[in-house]
């Protein structure tokens, strides 16, 4: 039984290896970040950079596992308030946070392309992701009341939050030539790794295939 189980998994190997088409690519690009479940927090520019494999089992669906390296996080800025009766309630005035963290992520997603002409095909994206946060730093720029300020820096994985996230990715890009493509993509986390907040990421890169 055995044998005839792996003779038949062999058998479908082979079978769709004869209409795989395997390619490798590159792409690097800039995004911007921001956090949901948390009120009305502002985007934060980042980066991402990374390979990937394509896999297309015939002309128009495949898959494409990608390893990045991607930051996110968010910015906010607001004035503080304190009850009267809180001790130094006087002292500051304002904050401006900036959370910068770096990620190495694997997106899976299935792909469908289709010839928009002879030298261009437009890929639409969709799945998963799982990622692990390996560094961060989180700003705090207070403002006094007297007009001077106070930085703080802390680790941003410290105090308990998450390193571990894993949520959606949607995409689509243009190809041309079989080499060279420009895509959209966004992230939607679904694990809470800050409280119940939730990393939200758009980005735009540039790609090219082996």
């Amino acid at each position: 039984m055995k044998k005839k189980l792996i003779t038949t998994l062999l058998l479908l190997l082979v079978c769709l290896s004869g209409y795989s088409q395997i390619s490798w690519n590159a792409k690097a690009g800039i995004n911007i970040s921001n956090i949901i479940n948390f009120g009305d927090v502002d985007f934060k520019p980042g980066y991402q950079v990374g390979v990937g494999m394509d896999y297309y089992f015939n002309d128009h669906w495949g898959v494409q596992p990608s390893l990045l390296l991607i930051s996110k996080g968010y910015k906010d800025k607001g004035d503080y308030y304190f009850p009267p009766f809180m001790e130094n309630s006087e002292k500051l005035k304002s904050y401006d946070i900036t959370d910068n963290k770096v990620y190495v992520e694997l997106p899976l997603l299935l792909t469908y392309r289709f010839n928009v002409s002879e030298k261009l095909k437009l890929i639409f994206s969709g799945g998963g992701y799982i990622a692990y946060g390996i560094t961060g730093k989180f700003k705090n720029t207070n403002t006094l009341l007297d007009g001077s300020k106070r930085k703080d820096k802390v680790d941003s994985f410290s105090a308990g939050v998450e390193k571990f996230d894993t949520g959606l990715a949607a995409g689509a890009a243009l190809e041309y030539n079989d080499k060279y493509s420009i895509g959209l993509s966004s992230d939607f986390g679904l694990k809470s790794t800050q409280a119940r907040f939730k990393n939200r990421t758009y980005g735009l890169s540039f790609g090219y295939r082996f």
